[in-house]
């Protein structure tokens, strides 16, 4: 590794070294032309000392630099990147796996001696080393190559081996990322590209939640290959005693069907389904013949009362949006049939309700502690409704006005994605009777009037939580235009969809008053994920606390897995790891004080298994890859003559890389020395020979 050395001046010309001798011969001179030295060469050996010494203390004082220049050579980097996944291994028969890893091994360590070498498994996450257990779930190519540009930019990359069988079941497709890397790719093609006899359950699509004693539907999509004459057999069986057949008979070589089953949600909780195809002599693979399905069965529906002073096309607008999300059923009634049973309902929605013909002062009373919505139209008696709520104060009379809805920027009670946001502010305006709106209490607003370009204090959608008794108020009718202008502008729904349902959740939501509480970060967990889970604990004041321990039993099926949370901030957290795919339910436990606390709830772990739906290789895919990048494909059989296809690669080549670097001379500790020798000698020799 060259180095160099050379001086630069700081912003100053090399000239000004001719001042720097001049000061030193200067102060040299006048030391000593009057001296009594007798010994002229004593003389002169002083005078050239001191000339140097002060010569350089003013040099050091333009304040020079020291410039270095490194050259270092930098060998390239060949990456090599082991497909890990379950695909693989299902496409091992007849093929020394053997023979094929210890060569992938033996290509790592002759790399070496010429290259950096790196070595990598992959499937649905990137991990060093090899792996060849094949138990990945996914593969993910877009993550290997994104991965490799991110943790080696402005690497000298030489090439990727790439050892895989073709197939992407995650991720995009990396071909035109592959274009713009100046590396090379060399494929090494595994797996059998010619189908073998086996029945596929390629997929099985489901609703993920249903409602107890409703039918819902099983897609159950079925794949054979040569396995034409067969006939074989799919049994459905259920947790709950359900069991369903049906019979395949394959009468092609490729063939593909699909069917249809109805099952029924007869318990409340978890509905456990299996899907399996009966196995058939000479398949080249059972594991993809069954798959474990899990639906969530739930008790009803949160029910959602639209009230209403007469027919309006608002009502339509609210009961489509609020439908939207499975988890709210939707009854629509007018103020002169009012339903009997009007306390069973979450959240009563009331348009233009109480007006002067019907005032339902009745139902305010029995409704006062229930959540409410309310809905001012051109018929609805303001003073009354004024009376009957504590958000608003309104006083308006019968001339109507329109206004537009002015986003209030600081609303924090729900959230509202960014498009919606624009989609509603370009929308038409509503219609109330004109007149003051104001808050009553500290209630939040979500929008203000505008009326033309003019902004105003006045609410125009505002939210009240009193004592955990939800109401809103939308000052003006004629949503279904905002609806229909949506569509027109973005051919859907979706913001002011979003708007209703994200204000119907708010509104109908029950403040959780337990002081200790336990959930899954989400209610279904892929097998290759993490389990999470969080814990709160809160004193009487309602204020966090992670003092005690909390532990938890986690169950499934006869198992238990037991672990202590992690105390995180004020509150738990606890990584699980990986569990097997199943129905889990946990109970969790504390004590605070003298008083103990239990928690318990449910979550899902889903079986990933699109690894074995697919095992014909795809080598014209890794042909396309190292053929774009400059690379070469290869059989397995030939992996010890990539060494030498690298080796005539020019783009895999050595970079020279030259690394500059400036320091202050005077940082320099010789420099030091040096002065302190020349002043130390010049003063020895002056005192020895006894010169002033």
């Amino acid at each position: 590794m060259p180095l160099l050395f050379a001086i630069f001046f700081n912003n100053l010309s090399a000239w000004w070294l001719i001042p720097c001798l001049a000061f030193g011969f200067a102060m040299a001179w006048l030391l000593y032309q009057n001296s009594k030295l007798e010994n002229r060469n004593l003389k002169l050996v002083l005078f050239a000392l001191r000339f140097i010494l002060m010569s350089t203390i003013a040099f050091l004082l333009l304040a020079p630099l020291l410039k270095s220049t490194k050259q270092r050579l930098e060998k390239p980097l060949i990456i090599i990147a082991q497909d890990a996944s379950a695909s693989i291994s299902a496409g091992y028969k007849g093929f020394d796996a053997a023979a094929y890893q210890k060569d992938l091994q033996q290509l790592a360590e002759d790399l070496k001696s010429d290259y950096e070498v790196k070595v990598f498994n992959f499937g649905e996450a990137v991990k060093p080393d090899f792996d060849f257990k094949q138990q990945a779930k996914q593969t993910d190519y877009s993550q290997l190559f994104t991965y490799i540009n991110e943790q080696y930019a402005n690497r000298n990359i030489g090439a990727v081996v790439l050892a895989s069988d073709g197939i992407i079941n995650r991720g995009t497709n990396p071909i035109e990322e592959v274009k713009s890397n100046k590396w090379a790719v060399y494929s090494i093609a595994l797996g059998d590209t010619i189908p073998k006899k086996d029945l596929i359950l390629s997929r099985v699509n489901y609703n993920n939640l249903v409602y107890l004693g409703n039918d819902h539907q099983l897609e159950i999509q079925v794949s054979a290959f040569k396995a034409k004459g067969v006939n074989s057999v799919v049994n459905i069986t259920t947790n709950d005693g359900q069991s369903k057949a049906i019979s395949l008979n394959i009468d092609e070589v490729e063939w593909r069907k699909t069917f249809t089953v109805n099952l029924e949600a007869r318990k409340k909780g978890i509905q456990k389904i299996t899907v399996t195809i009966k196995p058939v002599g000479g398949e080249l693979s059972k594991q993809n013949n069954q798959q474990t399905i899990f639906v969530d069965v739930l008790d009803g529906r949160e029910k959602v009362l639209i009230l209403a002073d007469a027919p309006h096309p608002d009502i339509s607008t609210l009961k489509q949006a609020i439908e939207t999300n499975k988890n709210y059923e939707v009854k629509v009634a007018f103020a002169d049939a009012i339903p009997a049973n009007i306390k069973d309902y979450g959240l009563i929605i009331f348009h233009s309700l109480p007006s002067v013909s019907h005032p339902i002062t009745q139902v305010l009373a029995q409704t006062a502690q229930q959540s409410r919505w309310f809905i001012i139209g051109a018929a609805t008696n303001t003073s009354a409704l004024s009376q009957q709520q504590n958000v608003l104060n309104i006083s308006a009379g019968q001339v109507t006005q329109e206004y537009l809805p002015n986003l209030n920027k600081d609303f924090y009670a729900f959230s509202l994605s960014d498009q919606t946001k624009e989609s509603l502010s370009v929308l038409a305006p509503l219609t109330a009777p004109f007149g003051n709106y104001s808050l009553k209490t500290a209630g939040v607003v979500l929008f203000n009037q505008q009326v033309a370009n003019v902004k105003t204090i006045a609410p125009l959608l505002s939210f009240g939580n009193e004592g955990g008794v939800k109401t809103a108020l939308l000052t003006g009718e004629g949503i279904w235009r905002w609806r229909l202008e949506d569509f027109e502008k973005n051919e859907n729904h979706e913001a002011v969809d979003e708007l209703i349902t994200k204000s119907v959740q708010y509104l109908s939501s029950k403040e959780d008053k337990r002081k200790f509480r336990v959930y899954a970060s989400k209610n279904r967990f892929a097998e290759n994920e993490h389990v999470l889970l969080n814990a709160e604990l809160y004193n009487d004041a309602y204020e966090l606390n992670n003092e005690p321990d909390v532990s938890i039993n986690i169950k499934s099926e006869g198992k238990t897995y037991s672990f202590l949370f992690s105390k995180v901030g004020k509150a738990y957290q606890l990584d699980a790891g990986f569990l097997p795919s199943g129905a889990y339910s946990f109970d969790a436990k504390t004590q605070f004080g003298n008083k103990p606390y239990t928690a318990n709830g449910q979550f899902l772990v889903e079986e990933l298994n699109v690894e074995l739906m697919q095992t014909t290789a795809d080598h014209q895919f890794l042909y396309n890859l190292a053929a774009q990048s400059g690379g070469k494909m290869v059989y397995p059989l030939a992996i010890n003559k990539l060494r030498d296809d690298i080796a005539k690669n020019e783009k895999v080549k050595t970079i020279s890389f030259e690394e500059k670097s400036y320091e202050n001379f005077i940082n320099l500790k010789w420099v030091f020395a040096v002065l302190m020798v020349l002043l130390s000698l010049e003063w020895f020799l002056r005192k020895r020979n006894g010169a002033i």
